[in-house]
């Protein structure tokens, strides 16, 4: 049975360095196989930044004005990774998902801010109202009065919520935010906040997704960050 040519080639190699002769030739060819490998190897990392900036452009462009983004995003970024496998380019992408995730996640949670916002600024409103009833002829304990509106001072979104989700839970972060907020104006001010059922199984869902990463994207997550549902 012949031998496959690869090793024929490699038996042949090995039988050249054998010949003094021939030494400086079989070394020569070792040298250019060196510098193909290298220069595949400057090619790939060249691909890699192309890719990246191909699919990071098409995140960041058109933010919440196209409503099937991320359904294009993620059918773009899943095509380059498949063509680069098909011509055998092994490509470490786990970076640039990991950037890609970061933004899926922010437009996921970002969707929902305004409905979480909205009850825990009715509950301060209300509690402002109170603190207001309580100094009625004008304020004459001023370290009473500034213990009270320090009761009443809590977020009602999260700070630089990207900046955030650059190494945080957004979604757990902003439940936390929300039982705050409730436990503060209960316990300071008897006043109970309610917040969408189906709104914080949201978001226990994405924490659930964050924690247990890298996020699959679904046809039902899609929807969430563009936006849709």
């Amino acid at each position: 049975m012949p031998l496959p040519s690869s090793v024929s080639s490699i038996q042949t190699l090995s039988r050249f360095k054998r010949f003094k002769g021939l030494g400086f030739e079989a070394e020569l060819w070792e040298d250019k196989q060196k510098e193909a490998a290298d220069l595949i190897d400057r090619l790939k990392s060249v691909v890699s930044i192309y890719t990246a900036e191909v699919v990071m452009g098409n995140v960041e462009r058109g933010r919440m004005s196209d409503r099937e983004r991320w359904v294009k995003v993620w059918q773009l970024y899943e095509d380059l990774v498949s063509q680069h496998n098909t011509l055998g380019q092994k490509i470490d992408f786990s970076e640039l998902k990991q950037k890609i995730d970061r933004y899926f996640f922010f437009d996921m949670c970002i969707n929902l801010s305004n409905s979480l916002a909205r009850p825990i600024q009715e509950g301060k409103n209300k509690a402002a109202k109170i603190i207001q009833g309580e100094f009625p002829g004008g304020i004459s304990d001023i370290e009473a009065y500034n213990k009270r509106r320090e009761q009443n001072n809590f977020e009602s979104r999260v700070d630089e919520a990207f900046k955030f989700t650059a190494n945080g839970n957004l979604a757990e972060k902003m439940l936390d935010l929300a039982e705050t907020a409730k436990r503060n104006l209960k316990d300071n001010f008897d006043i109970e906040i309610e917040f969408d059922a189906d709104l914080i199984k949201r978001l226990k869902r994405i924490s659930n997704l964050y924690v247990n990463r890298p996020v699959v994207p679904t046809d039902e997550l899609n929807a969430w960050a563009d936006g849709r549902e």
